[in-house]
């Protein structure tokens, strides 16, 4: 039997200039050490298993939170951080969000230390482009009989995935192609964390046609309000729900003004002391133009 490829790595070298560059110094800055931290400590997983690390983000925060120990930092602060490297750009968004954590910068570097393996195999979320390749001047050894491998390449900035695969036959018709590319993109999406919430508390149906819509909301509120705050409103939303007055008409607009209004009105109030979201949020009922 032959023996399997090596995909991951031993280690990985550290740039000493590295806390130079200016998305770290703006993950220190928002985050303390431990956004540092829990970055590299990503890192060392994501090198572990090869250029990209596959995992859902609840399992990930609290794979780290028991590598650091709970006396020193909470699951949910791991989880903004988390959100924070995606926000300065240190995974891809767009793969993120499918529950895949990799990067333009992970993968060069990936690349750059396995340069002498014979067989590497990149078939799944590659987003360097020939170009990159060659600049890195690596010639990459394929499996055998393959001219060619896919290619994953990622639109952060629209937020889409585009499949680029194998050279088509000059006499496939234009509706077979698009057939293919509807069928690698296309599909039950994966959801949020927030979302799953409101699968499993019955505030939306498992086959919702919101669901990516609630990705986007609970994403952006997260990142801008954080998580245990966008818990606490989501959790005392779903419950107050169960037996609304009036009827509520549409869910997912409920769901996104009376979180949102909410959470910035608590943002900005003054003089709140030490009121948690959480007690301010019933105290005030869910005050939202609707």
């Amino acid at each position: 039997m032959a023996r399997p490829f090596k995909q991951g790595l031993e280690y990985f070298p550290w740039d000493v200039r590295a806390f130079d560059d200016s998305k770290l110094k703006s993950l220190s800055y928002q985050y303390g050490p431990y956004g540092t931290t829990i970055y590299i400590r990503i890192l060392t997983l994501v090198y572990g298993e090869g250029y990209y690390l596959e995992i859902p983000l609840q399992e990930l925060a609290i794979l780290l939170h028991q590598q650091i120990g709970s006396h020193w930092i909470k699951v949910d602060k791991i989880l903004e951080i988390i959100h924070g490297c995606v926000e300065l750009r240190l995974f891809e968004r767009a793969l993120f969000l499918q529950g895949v954590i990799t990067s333009v910068s992970i993968q060069k570097q990936f690349i750059l230390s396995t340069r002498r393996r014979k067989n590497i195999q990149n078939d799944k979320y590659w987003l360097l482009d020939s170009e990159t390749m060659e600049q890195l001047g690596v010639l990459l050894s394929m499996q055998k009989n393959k001219d060619n491998f896919i290619k994953t390449l990622v639109n952060v900035d629209n937020n889409s995935v585009n499949v680029d695969i194998k050279k088509q036959s000059k006499k496939e018709s234009k509706r077979d192609k698009k057939i293919k590319e509807d069928k690698s993109i296309y599909g039950y999406p994966k959801m949020h964390f927030l979302t799953k919430l409101l699968i499993q508390r019955k505030y939306i149906e498992e086959f919702n046609g919101d669901v990516l819509r609630y990705n986007d909301l609970f994403e952006s509120a997260i990142l801008t309000y954080g998580y245990e705050n966008v818990l606490s409103g989501t959790n005392y939303i779903i419950s107050y729900a169960r037996n609304p007055n009036p009827e509520i008409d549409d869910r997912f607009n409920f769901m996104k003004a009376s979180l949102l209004n909410n959470l910035e009105r608590f943002k900005n109030l003054e003089n709140r002391k030490d009121e948690k979201f959480e007690d301010w949020f019933e105290r005030t009922f869910l005050q939202v133009d609707r």
